[in-house]
């Protein structure tokens, strides 16, 4: 596994350098993360009372479709799903945002 630099000030303009992490590393990083995402499905799938074999669609939008380890998580907790990603996945979450947003309730 190779490693990948960070610049610092991409994350925080009063610093400099460069940080480097591997890929290893960065996934013990999200353990924790990944573990609270699983505990989430399982529970949205408990609350509604679905089987992870009944998904048949998985979705991946937003950031986290690029990672591996989500996609792997994913492909995981939904084995018989068929999981699509789209071309642009960050727009697609502006999309739904912008869908949910019209439909709110207005004060007015």
């Amino acid at each position: 596994m190779g490693n990948a630099g960070l610049d610092v000030d991409d994350f925080d303009t009063n610093q400099d350098g460069n940080i480097e992490i591997s890929q290893e590393g960065f996934q013990k990083m999200c353990e924790l993360l990944l573990k609270r995402v699983k505990n989430t499905l399982n529970a949205a799938l408990h609350n509604t009372n679905f089987n992870a074999n009944q998904i048949n669609k998985v979705l991946l939008v937003g950031g986290g479709s690029r990672m591996p380890m989500i996609k792997q998580l994913l492909r995981n907790v939904f084995p018989e799903a068929e999981h699509c990603t789209e071309e642009h996945p960050d727009e697609v979450v502006a999309i739904g945002a912008a869908y949910y947003a019209y439909n709110l309730p207005s004060d007015s």
